[in-house]
């Protein structure tokens, strides 16, 4: 009988579960998938998916680091990522990001992702007390999940497996499940959303489950062929449901029932890829209104440099005169051009030390909508 008290051992391996009831998923998974290669679609028909790429990445890492109760604003980011000088949970949050793209890189260099991958995933995120948990054995140092109730008293909610060779042994178990199709037949989403589930459940580290988790999700669904970048974050889907989401982590322990766990995290996959669409045709108009001939010829300046500038100004949020210079503009002519498209609202101009910073507003707002509503 599960006891929220005691640690978990008896978590059953994920390959040995009845998913049968799961199949009746079958038809949102398939929903979802169509959604995700649109997506994937999309992004590839981007005149520079680099476009989408980091600026999307950064939003992820702020708001997965948001549900840990990591909290930085956007400014504090970008400006750590300008000047490289972080505030504290900034530099946490650009962690983040280092361990998803370290994660692509593995994923993309094997083809798959081992666990010694997602030992070093997680030590990207968790720098203090990386590794697998090797608790004592006297159960003195175990580690515990626990809500904080109304009274100011913590309620231990759940206790994970105990011991480093068990979770070496569910987390092998569990990719053996994602990758052999040929054993494990059932649709590939709904087997991603399970071994999140699973993954949550074993809560291998010590510091840090949550992120990793979140970034696996992201390289499972490149890894079967959804996406040909990372470029589905549902971090912002989960802040807006968390507390439902930690209930149904919860249930499917005590009931042994998965389908809830596994159709939320199918819904937060199709909403994600439905929101990040949108913003992959905000920034095909905002491309397309501030590249158009007619518009660029209104400026002061010659036609191509003035392209270059726009292509430099959408991929990244902030913007210095030097990123231009490095195009072979001239400094005073770089600082004419990207102030006048200030003037056409496009980009606001902040002092900062001796540098100017023009930070692309209109582009930052179609990340930030997602992230709104997630609060």
């Amino acid at each position: 009988m599960f006891d929220p008290q005691i640690p978990y051992n008896d978590l059953p391996m994920i390959t040995m579960l009845d998913v049968s009831a799961l199949k009746k998923l079958g038809k949102l998974a398939e929903d979802t998938r169509v959604v995700i290669e649109i997506l994937n679609y999309a992004v590839k028909n981007l005149p520079d998916p680099n476009i989408l790429l980091d600026t999307l990445a950064l939003q992820e890492a702020r708001v997965s680091s948001n549900i840990e109760n990591i909290v930085t604003t956007n400014d504090d980011l970008y400006r750590g990522v300008v000047f490289e000088d972080y505030t504290a949970e900034a530099k946490e949050v650009s962690r983040y990001k280092d361990a998803l793209f370290t994660g692509f890189k593995r994923l993309r260099e094997k083809t798959l992702v081992s666990p010694g991958d997602i030992e070093e995933i997680n030590s990207l995120v968790n720098q203090k007390q990386p590794g697998i948990r090797t608790n004592l054995m006297n159960f003195n140092d175990l580690t515990r999940i626990a809500n904080r109730r109304a009274d100011g008293d913590l309620e231990i909610i759940y206790t994970p497996p105990h011991g480093a060779d068990l979770l070496q042994r569910l987390l092998i178990d569990m990719l053996e499940f994602v990758y052999n199709d040929d054993v494990y037949d059932l649709h590939p989403l709904i087997k991603i959303a399970l071994a999140h589930y699973q993954f949550e459940s074993i809560h291998p580290f010590r510091d840090g489950n949550g992120r990793t988790g979140r970034i696996l999700n992201i390289l499972f669904l490149c890894q079967k062929g959804y996406m040909d970048s990372p470029i589905l974050y549902a971090s912002s889907y989960i802040i807006r449901n968390k507390n439902l989401y930690y209930d149904l982590l919860r249930v499917s322990k005590e009931t042994g029932q998965y389908e809830p766990i596994v159709e939320f995290m199918l819904r937060s996959f199709k909403e994600t890829a439905e929101q990040t669409l949108k913003i992959v045709e905000g920034i095909r108009a905002l491309l397309a209104e501030y590249s158009d001939e007619k518009f660029l010829t209104s400026l002061k300046g010659q036609l191509e440099p003035l392209q270059n500038t726009v292509n430099v100004i959408f991929k990244k949020v902030y913007v210095r005169v030097a990123d231009l210079v490095e195009l072979g503009i001239h400094r005073q002519t770089a600082a004419v051009y990207l102030d006048q498209f200030a003037d056409r609202g496009l980009l606001s101009k902040d002092r900062i030390g001796r540098d100017n910073i023009y930070k692309n507003i209109k582009l930052l707002e179609l990340f930030e909508h997602d992230s709104e509503e997630s609060k």
